[in-house]
């Protein structure tokens, strides 16, 4: 498997966990988090591949960052779906092990769907910040010697 794939797995994963406690606990998806991931993807993937042109290691950084930018992109979906069975749960009246939901004066969940469109730009996101920074890395980084 090419270094492209593993670091952008690797990434997404890691981001992945992180993205859905945040989006379960804050309920903010962060376009943040997809920039940090597909530039970090990128980063890593331009210099283990070690291209020898810019161009190529822009391409590498570009799919490292959309495959981590995929992946961040199930954290909200994960984080709403434990949210909501929580709401479910605290609201047929059964106790809770885990805790209790925040509710707005109205009675429903604080969220309003806003956050949810933006979301969709991430994994674009992800891929320009991988693509930038692949880009950059290589320029760099000198070109291993091969033995």
């Amino acid at each position: 498997m090419q270094a492209r794939f593993k670091v952008g797995l690797v990434i997404g994963v890691i981001g992945l966990v992180l993205n859905i406690c945040v989006s379960a606990t804050v309920g903010l998806y962060s376009l943040i988090f997809f920039l940090v991931a597909g530039a970090l993807a990128g980063y890593f993937a331009a210099r283990q591949e070690s291209q020898s042109t810019r161009l190529a290691g822009a391409q590498a950084g570009a799919i490292s960052g959309t495959i981590a930018g995929a992946l961040l992109l199930a954290g909200p979906v994960v984080g709403d779906l434990g949210i909501s069975l929580l709401m479910q749960s605290q609201s047929s009246g059964s106790s809770l092990a885990i805790g209790m939901v925040p509710f707005t004066s109205s009675g429903e969940s604080g969220e309003d769907g806003f956050n949810d469109v933006f979301v969709l730009l991430g994994p674009v996101l992800a891929a320009l910040s991988g693509t930038v920074v692949g880009y950059l890395a290589t320029a760099w980084a000198a070109p291993r010697q091969k033995q």
